[in-house]
């Protein structure tokens, strides 16, 4: 089986598998208990911002409002001007998988319905959005930017480094919407899944265009 192909359905798998666990409407015991664990894992890092210096809290929100907004499409920009045509052809794939979550993220919210993480003792650093919580769409969103570069973009030897910069970014954002309290871990897990499951099924069909060209003549030429 094609690698490409394989690892697209284990993040299918997992991110419907993860659905069923946050949405738990039959109230499952099983499920509960996972759920508790994701809602001690996100009290255990939004407290953070509690223990440590007012200057990685401040990071952190800097990270949350612009690294997905501003750094992963000048990283982008750069690969898409100075990268070729490989740099070309990657960015304009990874915009057609992001084109694609952003609706489909939406829907998913709002079926699920998963309500944002409830406000500690503590407190937390930012408001949440009024919208659902799962899947975290800047994780989503930030992974896809990445992951496409990360199998696609080799780049030349003042570009190559750049889709490792943006697998750095992408786990720092999506770190980030923990911890300053807007987001469960399962929420950004599931943004990872979703996101890398449909970046890697937009490269699969791309790698297999040629096939799917002959599998389309050859049915013709059968039934026509």
């Amino acid at each position: 089986m094609n690698k490409i192909f394989f690892l697209t359905i284990v993040c299918f798998a997992s991110f419907i598998l993860l659905s069923f666990i946050v949405i738990n409407k039959s109230n499952n015991l099983y499920f509960d208990n996972i759920i508790n664990v994701d809602i001690s894992l996100f009290n255990a890092i939004n407290e953070f911002h509690v223990k440590l210096p007012a200057e990685v809290n401040q990071f952190m929100i800097v990270i949350t409002l612009y690294g997905r907004e501003i750094f992963l499409p000048c990283v982008l920009l750069v690969i898409f001007i100075f990268g070729d045509k490989r740099g070309r052809k990657t960015v304009i794939i990874t915009g057609i998988s992001i084109l694609i979550l952003i609706p489909l993220v939406s829907i998913t919210k709002d079926y699920i319905e998963r309500p944002r993480p409830l406000v500690p003792d503590f407190g937390t650093l930012m408001s949440a959005d009024t919208n659902y919580s799962f899947p975290s769409g800047h994780s989503t969103l930030i992974v896809a930017g990445s992951i496409t570069p990360l199998i696609l973009y080799k780049g030349n030897k003042y570009t190559k480094i750049l889709p490792i910069v943006l697998v750095i970014d992408a786990g720092l954002v999506s770190f980030s919407r923990i911890y300053v309290g807007v987001h469960y871990p399962f929420d950004v897990l599931g943004g990872f899944f979703l996101g890398s499951g449909i970046s890697l099924f937009i490269i699969y069909l791309i790698n297999n265009i040629p096939k799917i060209r002959t599998i389309i003549s050859t049915y013709k030429l059968k039934n026509f």
